[in-house]
């Protein structure tokens, strides 16, 4: 993960600026989940719908603003809970279980500056996603139990209002998904199909960390002489 961070810190400073320009930032993130209703498509033949109950987030991030833009990687972990599974000919209620994920990701942010105390923002996000899969069903037990890691998106949209200087609140709108993941039902040569798209509402508090000020014959700015008496 820092390796990827150094990555975009280093390419955000090539192409926009010197670090004494820039600035470093973390924060914590909390918001809600929605999680689509989940087509599970069984050996590629059968299939059958999950549904979920409303769900939660939370993460950390951490970062490079310079000017407009913002370089960062993102910690995210996602939860709902598992609400029943339908059939063309079947309804059965969840007796627990649950869908939920771990990422990794590191996004970019443009910010549009309008002169304002709120500020505009989209952005978008790649890469990894850990997702497990869990699913009770009412007579039958255990019938999903799988985990896997699989290459994961966001795209991002947004407000910012600086409470101070050093202080800024984020409210986001974000779309994360995965590309199609596969995962084999327990005791059963049977495998299925499924993809992880969820909306999210998200509420982030960041915390700037201001570049140095320049210090005398440094080369940010040119030494003044002295007035002659």
């Amino acid at each position: 993960m820092f390796r990827i961070a150094g990555v975009w810190f280093a390419f955000a400073t090539a192409l926009f600026g010197s670090p004494s320009q820039a600035q470093f930032y973390i924060g914590g993130e909390a918001g809600w989940t929605g999680l689509f209703d989940q087509p599970d498509t069984i050996n590629g033949v059968t299939s059958a719908t999950a549904r979920f109950n409303n769900g939660f987030n939370t993460g950390v991030r951490g970062g490079y603003e310079v000017g407009a833009w913002r370089f960062e990687v993102e910690y995210s972990y996602r939860q709902n809970g598992a609400r029943d599974l339908v059939g063309s000919n079947f309804a059965i209620k969840a007796a627990g279980g649950d869908r939920h994920s771990n990422s990794i990701m590191t996004n970019v942010v443009y910010d549009f500056t309008l002169g304002y105390p709120i500020t505009p923002h989209i952005g978008f996000g790649v890469g990894a996603a850990n997702v497990f899969d869990g699913l009770m069903l009412q007579g039958l037990g255990q019938v999903f139990n799988n985990h896997n890691w699989q290459f994961s998106y966001q795209g991002i949209a947004g407000i910012r209002y600086e409470l101070t200087p050093a202080l800024t609140l984020d409210l986001d709108y974000r779309y994360f998904a995965t590309i199609e993941q596969m995962f084999s039902i327990p005791k059963t040569s049977f495998k299925y199909s499924v993809y992880y798209n969820t909306n999210n509402f998200v509420v982030s508090l960041i915390y700037r960390f201001f570049p140095p000020a320049p210090t005398p014959g440094s080369g940010s700015a040119p030494d003044v002489p002295p007035p002659v008496p």
